[in-house]
């Protein structure tokens, strides 16, 4: 452990660590903070060992009790501190996409979809790209892809297949309904159940 965060960690741990003082608090965050920097291990033998010496008075359990709770407390604030400074936003990692070949296969990766979700598929393998929230469509060439931004999951398709794809959709999702004639005896159905 660098010199700083071990001189930091024993004015926490003479005090009155286990305090919920402000000042025993703020020390506490000055330690993890100076660790961090110095990207040190801290390990629950250097808690121990400085905790027997400045605390001698403590049982063993109480020193394991504390040493558990603030090595959990450490390693967190650590992972934090480190995500922080790494200038790594989530928004802006790149998000594998998981390809399905067939919408057969897209439907069972993608799972219990609710009616909202399964008429909005009927759009975006239409290519209806207003109003989309779960769907994300794009074209190339003779080819869709639509994915599923829940999961990122994808399903790649000729432009040629769009009426088959509906169709079976329809046989098996819609009762055989056709898309907007299924959503809306869905929706009267949700209604009359909330009435």
């Amino acid at each position: 452990m660098n010199k700083e965060s071990l001189i930091k960690m024993n004015n926490w741990l003479s005090l009155y660590p286990d305090s919920t003082h402000p000042l025993d608090e703020q020390r506490f965050f000055d330690f993890v903070r100076e660790a961090c920097l110095h990207k040190d291990k801290i390990s629950e033998t250097d808690l121990k060992r400085s905790l027997t010496e400045f605390h001698p008075e403590w049982s063993d359990t109480k020193i394991e009790r504390f040493v558990d709770e603030k090595i959990v407390m450490i390693e967190s604030l650590m992972g934090f501190y480190e995500f922080c400074i790494s200038n790594a936003s989530i928004d802006e990692e790149q998000i594998e996409t998981w390809n399905t070949d067939s919408l057969q296969n897209f439907m069972e990766a993608v799972g219990d979809l609710n009616y909202h979700e399964i008429y909005e598929l009927v759009q975006a393998i239409e290519g209806n790209e207003d109003a989309l929230t779960f769907f994300e469509v794009s074209d190339k060439d003779d080819t869709r892809t639509i994915i599923y931004v829940v999961f990122n999951i994808s399903f790649k398709f000729p432009l040629s297949e769009v009426d088959k794809l509906v169709a079976w959709l329809e046989d098996n999702y819609m009762d055989g309904l056709d898309a907007d004639s299924w959503y809306g005896f869905q929706y009267a159905m949700e209604r009359s159940k909330d009435e």
